[in-house]
């Protein structure tokens, strides 16, 4: 989506106000600063910003301060009156960054680049999936079921690959998105970029807003630790900055709840919060002034746990999930598969009487279900072992596959 530099004030949405704030911030920040400089930090054209700094001068909040070389460019700094005037902000208002978008920018954005257009087919899907092991039966429901949009629930014994399997959803989509760094609801500043979900791409056209940035689309992944309020606007009072929730920082991407109820606070909870965005698709906020707004709720909700989801959700709102797909014990060939790729990846050599003992001896003599992280941390296990011993490179034998087992599992 092209998204031009805006080209005068009322095309970037903003109040004078709060792109008053913002500057007399930024020149508090570095003391003074040229306006070439200032347009760079707000991302804003220099014929934008300049009127406004000959506003706060008439207000005797900035003044100019020349170096006396002809060559300077003209630097703008704090009056008295204006450091007062942005202590009093900073107190307040602690984001210090581009210019933010207009909340009506930013629900129009979220929805033109909604994966509901964007339907997924089964090639994308498999190189999503290329690194694991995935049965053709998993593959005809994962695909519909992403293409609904609809909340899934992925469900099975721990082990089986329900997070690896998710971690790799945001995958299916290779096309960039923007984001903006800060959306502004009326004068409030929220900023919304996140390093640590949204994956900048390289984007080196110069003629597009600033204020935004080019990213992946986004994997939000949260498990035992989510809290509710990281799902609510709130304000951190060390930073002085609002912090926006979690599912706004999803938007246009994949949103995982993993390790469903094992949080502090019941699954019923977290399913009453849901049940509006998931039918109307946009989700209602609150700031702490008592200002309310909505969002798009525009993302691939996930829901993954290791227990029974009839212990932790009632059927009226299972019905609700629409898609739930189960991970159950593979198949063997399946399951060799997963024992001859991790045999590559820790170098390994082994006969296929290994192989055989593995799930003849150690899987059916303990009862033990064949699902994917078997291989993988025996395998793992067993190197260490072999490293340790000075025996590495050698075949692997039942002696170091039954330690192995011994160290991993609880008896």
């Amino acid at each position: 989506m092209y998204l031009p530099k805006p080209k005068t004030l009322a095309e970037t949405g903003l109040s004078r106000e709060l792109l008053g704030r913002l500057l007399l911030r930024h020149i508090q920040e570095e003391g003074s600063l040229a306006l070439p400089a200032l347009a760079d930090r707000l991302c804003l054209r220099g014929s934008i910003i300049e009127p406004l700094l000959q506003e706060l001068k008439t207000l005797q909040l900035v003044e100019v301060r020349a170096s006396g070389r002809v060559d300077d460019a003209i630097r703008y700094a704090l009056t008295q009156k204006g450091q007062a005037e942005a202590q009093d902000i900073a107190a307040r208002d602690g984001y210090l960054g581009p210019a933010p978008v207009p909340l009506a920018d930013y629900n129009r954005l979220v929805l033109s680049q909604s994966l509901g257009e964007r339907g997924i087919r089964r090639e994308p899907l498999l190189k999503a999936l290329g690194d694991m092991v995935v049965d053709e039966e998993l593959i005809n429901t994962l695909g519909p079921a992403l293409n609904s949009r609809r909340p899934l629930l992925i469900y099975g014994h721990a082990g089986t690959g329900k997070s690896f399997l998710c971690r790799r959803f945001n995958r299916i989509f290779d096309e960039g998105i923007a984001l903006p760094y800060a959306i502004a609801v009326q004068n409030t500043i929220i900023p919304v970029f996140d390093p640590l979900y949204h994956w900048r791409l390289n984007d080196d056209d110069t003629d597009t807003d600033g204020r935004y940035v080019r990213c992946r689309r986004p994997l939000v992944m949260v498990g035992g630790e989510l809290k509710l309020d990281m799902l609510e606007v709130h304000f951190d009072h060390q930073s002085r900055q609002y912090s926006p929730p979690l599912q706004l920082k999803a938007n246009n991407g994949v949103f995982l709840i993993d390790d469903l109820g094992r949080q502090r606070f019941s699954a019923d909870e977290l399913f009453n919060r849901w049940i509006v965005p998931m039918e109307e698709r946009r989700d209602f906020l609150s700031l702490p002034n008592g200002l309310h707004f909505d969002i798009p709720f525009e993302q691939i909700l996930v829901f993954s746990t290791n227990l029974d989801p009839e212990t932790i959700a009632d059927e009226a709102f299972l019905r609700r999930l629409g898609y739930k797909i189960h991970l159950q014990a593979m198949p063997e060939p399946l399951y060799r598969k997963i024992w001859n790729m991790n045999l590559e990846q820790y170098q390994l050599v082994a006969d296929d009487a290994a192989f055989r003992f593995m799930v003849d001896e150690l899987h059916e003599g303990s009862g033990k279900p064949l699902i994917a992280c078997y291989p993988r941390d025996i395998l793992g296990i067993a190197r260490d072992i072999m490293h340790f011993s000075g025996r590495a490179g050698e075949p692997l034998g039942r002696e170091i596959l039954r330690r192995a087992w011994n160290m991993y599992c609880v008896h």
